[in-house]
């Protein structure tokens, strides 16, 4: 099978005057700040959802635990907080 050969656009610099950082922000700079706030009001409630359940780790009193299971509980929730891009997805 022969390789596509891709196409390159070329691009231009934009002028200098393209930016100006006390010039007032346009109406289409003012929405994506709104959508930026919202991405990040959704991304503290992620991580607040990711410390309580570290902070639930850290309050458990290690010294309950005491079989292979309940380490093997404990460092599963664990890992899964230290590595979460290797979290198991249930298969289809």
């Amino acid at each position: 099978m022969a390789r596509k050969k891709r196409r390159v656009v070329p691009i231009p610099k934009p002028p200098d005057s393209a930016f100006n950082k006390d010039r007032h922000a346009g109406t289409l700079l003012l929405a994506q700040t709104v959508h930026l706030r919202h991405a990040l009001a959704k991304h503290l409630e992620k991580v607040t959802r990711h410390l309580d359940k570290v902070a639930a780790l850290l309050a458990k009193d290690i010294n309950t635990i005491k079989t292979e299971g309940d380490v093997s509980d404990y460092a599963e929730r664990v890992t899964a907080i230290l590595h979460p891009h290797t979290r198991r997805h249930p298969r289809k």
